[in-house]
């Protein structure tokens, strides 16, 4: 299975571009991290490839093993049944448990009116206990902090077992460790063979990850490997900080080291 986004640009005012000429891919098994500042449209640009945002240029297509195609635009439920999508913020009205807000990931693989079964059930709790929140299982999901909302979205869209999940900020609000332990399970969704696109603004993160990087930058994206992607000149531009990346033999990779903003 493969993602591929051609030639994309977007605008709110139909006049100025938000940004234009983006183009990538993300194939089965792969990982791909976008950077970019404040406003700089990472969120708007994984809304267009999900098919929520039409672009006011360019295409968005799956492409099947197959060699089947699915348009985002014009195969709309087609397409959005192989994506699973955790945005931002997650508004939840009902006091839902967490077991049964997570296992809405099943959705797509039953009738209406249908209701989840053990299968579903028990593919539920193996998520919950690798993102370490079985045991608030039965807590409401309103009474949880935003860290642990975050990981029960992130659960309920990979229950739904899609072949290419996004997630837009997927370590937003979480401590450090919660941080390392989604970062570790995209790695091993990556394994599984899932693909995963996400949004950062932990250059750590992406570098960590590997695979393929893009930096949303004056008006485009730069993409590329995410080793030789992310540099130190392109992250002192992006976010107006001397910042150093320096190898770190314990670590076996680089790290960055911010220092004083850029005057």
């Amino acid at each position: 299975m493969k993602l591929v986004a051609q030639d994309l640009s977007f605008s709110y005012d139909g006049a100025s571009a938000l940004w234009e000429n983006v183009s990538l891919s993300v194939t089965t098994g792969e990982i791909f991290s976008i950077l970019g500042a404040n406003g700089a449209g990472k969120s708007t640009l994984l809304r267009c490839l999900i098919g929520f945002l039409p672009p006011r240029s360019g295409r968005v297509w799956i492409e099947d093993d197959d060699g089947t195609v699915y348009d985002a635009q014009e195969d709309a439920r087609a397409f959005a049944r192989r994506i699973g999508y955790v945005p931002q913020m997650q508004n939840t009205s009902y006091a839902f448990t967490v077991r049964d807000y997570v296992v809405m990931g099943r959705a797509p693989y039953l009738r209406t009116f249908q209701k989840p079964g053990a299968k579903d059930y028990a593919l539920t709790d193996e998520v919950l206990h690798e993102m370490g929140i079985y045991d608030i299982r039965e807590r409401s999901i309103n009474t949880l902090s935003g860290g642990q909302q975050r990981q029960a979205a992130i659960a309920r869209a990979i229950v739904q077992e899609p072949q290419l999940i996004l997630m837009d900020e997927p370590t937003n609000h979480l401590d450090y460790g919660n941080q390392f332990r989604v970062v570790e399970m995209i790695r091993r969704l990556s394994a599984r063979g899932m693909a995963v696109l996400l949004t950062t603004h932990m250059p750590d993160q992406a570098i960590y990850l590997g695979g393929q990087a893009g930096i949303v930058t004056e008006g485009t994206l730069i993409v590329g490997n995410a080793r030789d992607v992310i540099t130190e000149e392109r992250l002192r531009a992006l976010y107006h900080m001397n910042v150093q990346m320096v190898y770190v033999p314990e670590a076996g990779r680089k790290l960055c080291i911010p220092g004083e903003p850029a005057s």
